[in-house]
């Protein structure tokens, strides 16, 4: 684990609006093809689907598997892997195996009824995401992604009672990934409404006719990551008396090496490590007045 941290970071944490991560999604390991994304039981709840358009019985579905390989930020996305991937993915369909990654249907134009058809619009969204006592929360992930102008991936938002679009991101082609695309990452801040909010959801909406142009990948996430602010003000102060000295070292030392439910976890990941301790000693000796 890298454990350089510039000043600015530091500053960040010692600042009432550090940036904390309080909620993430991988998605699992194995291949499992075929999974449709309802059936993944992960730690933050199930997904669910809605049809937000017309859907053809043959269109394309949501997977969670590793038949979309997450291979990296900046390198090509491959098949038939173990990092799992949610990604749109075929049906069985004319004697092709579901799910064969982010590869998505799409019939001839002019031909449906004669040969099956693909239109699909769909979106997943994700379990409900406590934000209590979060602010300035803004999520981070990595993609790839095909399509065309009309098929298309976009990013959405729910503030318990409606959801808006927020984001239409960039496609990923690159010519020495082809057919696959290029994994990189993205991020945005969500609306106001997010903060302190107990209901707050993201999906992806995934669109495709069924005009015979198609172009592989669709569509396939990986890593979510949330961050918000950080609802403690004084950071490393661990006996909350204001002041960060002796006292407080002794519980962080006391903390440190721990792998998880770490009293001593400044920056939020889960550990105490040498990254909390350089945080630490950058708050070392202020006080909280």
């Amino acid at each position: 684990m890298k454990t350089t941290l510039t000043l600015s970071f530091l500053l960040m944490f010692l600042s009432g609006s550090a940036q904390w991560i309080f909620w993430t999604e991988e998605f699992g390991t194995g291949c499992q093809q075929g999974q449709l994304a309802t059936a993944y039981d992960g730690v933050n709840g199930t997904w669910t689907v809605t049809e937000t358009g017309f859907n053809e019985v043959s269109g394309n579905v949501w997977y969670i598997s590793a038949m979309e390989n997450n291979t990296g930020i900046g390198n090509c996305g491959e098949t038939c892997g173990m990092n799992q991937t949610l990604h749109i993915g075929n049906k069985d369909i004319l004697g092709i195996a579901a799910d064969q990654g982010a590869a998505y249907y799409e019939g001839l134009a002019g031909f449906c009824g004669l040969l099956p058809c693909g239109s699909t619009d769909i979106r997943i969204e994700s379990p409900a995401i406590d934000c209590t006592s979060r602010t300035d929360i803004n999520v981070v992930f990595t993609y790839l992604e095909g399509g065309n102008d009309i098929d298309n991936a976009t990013f959405w938002y729910y503030d318990g009672s409606s959801w808006t679009e927020l984001l239409d991101m960039d496609k990923t082609f690159s010519p020495t990934c082809s057919p696959q695309g290029l994994w990189v990452e993205t991020g945005l801040f969500l609306p106001t409404s997010a903060n302190n909010n107990p209901d707050v959801r993201i999906g992806i909406r995934w669109i495709n006719n069924d005009d015979g142009v198609a172009t592989d990948p669709s569509i396939a996430i990986d890593n979510i990551t949330i961050y918000g602010s950080d609802p403690v003000l004084c950071v490393g102060d661990f006996n909350n008396d204001g002041l960060i000295n002796s006292t407080d070292l002794l519980v962080f030392l006391g903390d440190y090496g721990c792998l998880s439910d770490c009293e001593a976890d400044l920056n939020g990941d889960g550990v105490n490590d040498a990254i909390d301790l350089l945080i630490f000693l950058a708050a070392f000796g202020s006080s909280c007045f």
